[in-house]
């Protein structure tokens, strides 16, 4: 079994450290709590991956749940601070 390279290891705990730094961006403590333990989940399902593609592919993978996870959080924050927030419904 090939070790992960310094650089992708380097690069697998820097979106670990982001996706948790991202979190705390959630409005929530639901929303928070679910990308943390999602987060942690995800990358402890897959510590042993060896293949090159399969480690790449979760890279990938995670670097999109990042976009995602930011993107939903400015949202969110936006919508709930408006201040029609659950009075128009």
């Amino acid at each position: 079994a090939t070790m992960a390279t310094p650089v992708t290891r380097r690069k697998v705990l820097q979106l670990y450290k982001q996706l948790l730094r991202a979190a705390e961006k959630m409005p929530t403590p639901n929303r928070r709590n679910h990308v943390r333990t999602k987060t942690r989940s995800e990358f402890k399902a897959n510590i042993a991956l060896t293949d090159p593609q399969d480690i790449d592919f979760c890279i990938r993978y995670a670097d999109t749940n990042l976009d995602t996870v930011l993107v939903q959080a400015e949202h969110l924050t936006n919508v709930m601070s408006d201040p029609n927030y659950m009075t128009d419904i």
